[in-house]
């Protein structure tokens, strides 16, 4: 399966905001604005593959062509569909086990040093990076005298 998918979907705006249609995947979701509406159509896709990856199914090819009225626009939502092979572990897990604060997760995130991938607002973050960091963290302070002189 391909690392990234891309997914068209139609907005029209109705009397409670704009709407998001993925005709091709049954998935229907909104947003108060448009910007609203293009972050929840990309949380609905991923939260749409998470089930998908979770229950090892194998999800519709990408259809790009769908039809569009008159006064939709019409978007292409882009989802990364890899999952982590060796399990997740949200910020919060990662700030517990590392001793570390969600600034420093991300600058780990950031640097490679954690592999993870963006699910809904949060990431999740590689089991066997996140211990490897910890088995390899030196502990805080300074090094002892001794240490030095070797």
């Amino acid at each position: 399966m391909k690392e990234r998918m891309n997914y068209a979907a139609r907005i029209y705006q109705n009397e409670y905001g704009f709407v998001v249609e993925f005709s091709q995947l049954d998935l229907v979701t909104q947003g108060n604005d448009l910007d609203d509406a293009l972050y929840m159509a990309s949380d609905a896709l991923e939260t749409y593959f998470y089930d998908y990856l979770h229950d090892e199914e194998v999800p519709p090819v990408p259809d790009l062509d769908i039809e569009v009225r008159p006064d939709d626009i019409y978007v292409i939502v882009s989802v990364d569909v890899v999952p982590l092979a060796d399990g997740e572990l949200t910020t919060a897990d990662v700030m517990k086990l590392l001793g570390v604060n969600k600034q420093r997760v991300a600058q780990l995130r950031s640097s490679g040093k954690i592999a993870a991938y963006k699910q809904g607002r949060d990431y999740l973050h590689s089991r066997s990076d996140v211990e490897a960091l910890r088995r390899s963290a030196r502990k805080s302070g300074r090094p002892r005298k001794e240490l030095l002189a070797a």
